[in-house]
């Protein structure tokens, strides 16, 4: 059974735990309150697994799917509660090894409408998956170590908004998991641990790489929540060795390297929620140009300011350096006579104007006189 508590006198809904016999797994919508559910195949197989969506507090149960000869289910909710991924590993017709499938749910079309999809080599082995923050994409690490495959999946498409479609695959990468931006569009596609800390920062807009780099031995990787620069860790709970952090921004350029003995843990500050409505961040997307032309003036405006102010010290400077140097002329010419009484009348000042002479000279430095026996 699942239990629900309401969390103002933490009571149970309706004084009732909700029935899911032999419940495996549970996942709450990020954003309404549903509950998804996982129960295993009962009765030695003649009662199918199941998927459950359920509505709490009234408990109805919106969607259901039977699921038949299944090892495993795994729950991935997009961070919006639009969708939902139900990774499952099914057995084959032996029984000997499994596959794995996907059964996507469409949780804010009506009746939730289910999808299944399957790779295109169903056997590889599913490594590691993520949704996109916000957004209808998400990313599969599937196949064989030590260099597997990366492919990205829409859950819109062009012609019909209804289909699953897939966006690219990116053959034989270092990688074990995926890390979204926050506002996504970027990932990164990373080697932790056992591959040494590999690093692919991907534009999944433009379906090309920005930039690839290496954290040796990192162990995590953590967005600031503005998604314009990402943390690489080596923590001492994993490692002893190189404990510390990078710094990078979104498209891979390192900015800071830190070593920091019995590193433990990194967090970035929240940030705190937006000032404007979602309507609002919706208009300012769709006039960004307009916004961008205003603000593109002004910065414009403030960098001739600076440029002028720049320009006008390097005046200043060339001034006192030409005064100095036309200071140190006049005393030149000043001390012109003592210098050609020191030269034995020579009038020359100029470096070219000498003569050159090579004289001889003998100079005897000592005399010895030895008496030799025969």
């Amino acid at each position: 059974m699942i239990s629900v508590y309401e969390t103002e006198s933490f009571s149970l809904v309706d004084k009732k735990s909700l029935k899911a016999e032999s419940v495996v797994d549970f996942s709450w919508s990020p954003t309404d309150p549903i509950l998804a559910f996982y129960v295993p195949e009962l009765g030695g197989g003649n009662q199918p697994a199941r998927v459950s969506l359920v509505q709490i507090p009234s408990k109805e149960e919106l969607r259901q799917k039977n699921l038949f000869s299944v090892s495993d289910c795994k729950l991935y909710w997009q961070s919006n509660g639009d969708y939902l991924a139900v990774k499952v590993d099914r057995y084959t017709k032996t029984k000997k090894s499994t596959y794995t499938g996907f059964e996507l749910f469409r949780i804010k079309e009506r009746d939730i409408p289910i999808e299944v999809l399957e790779l295109d080599n169903k056997n590889d082995k599913i490594i590691a998956f993520a949704w996109e923050p916000k957004g209808h994409r998400f990313a599969v690490i599937h196949g064989d170590n030590p260099r597997p495959d990366v492919s990205f999946y829409s859950m819109k498409t062009a012609h019909n908004t209804g289909r699953v479609s897939k966006l690219t695959t990116l053959k034989g990468k270092q990688a074990n998991a995926l890390f979204w931006s926050p506002s996504g569009r970027y990932i990164i596609l990373a080697g932790l641990k056992g591959f040494n800390g590999q690093l692919e920062f991907y534009n999944v807009d433009e379906l090309e790489t920005m930039a690839t780099a290496e954290h040796f031995t990192a162990t995590d990787v953590e967005w600031d929540p503005t998604g314009r620069y990402v943390a690489t860790l080596v923590t001492s709970v994993h490692h002893e060795m190189e404990n510390g952090f990078n710094i990078w921004s979104f498209n891979g350029k390192l900015l800071y390297r830190i070593m920091k003995d019995h590193f433990f843990q990194f967090l970035w500050r929240p940030r705190p929620p937006s000032l404007l409505s979602p309507e609002k961040e919706e208009e300012i997307a769709k006039n960004l140009k307009k916004y961008s032309k205003k603000y593109e003036t002004e910065d414009q405006d403030v960098s001739l300011q600076l440029s002028e102010q720049d320009r006008e010290k390097r005046r200043k400077l060339k001034d006192e350096w030409e005064k100095w140097v036309s200071e140190w002329k006049r005393l030149h010419e000043v001390e012109k006579l003592q210098r050609q009484m020191l030269r034995d009348g020579e009038a020359s000042d100029e470096e070219e104007e000498y003569e050159a002479k090579e004289v001889e000279v003998e100079e005897l430095l000592d005399v010895s006189e030895e008496v030799l026996s025969f």
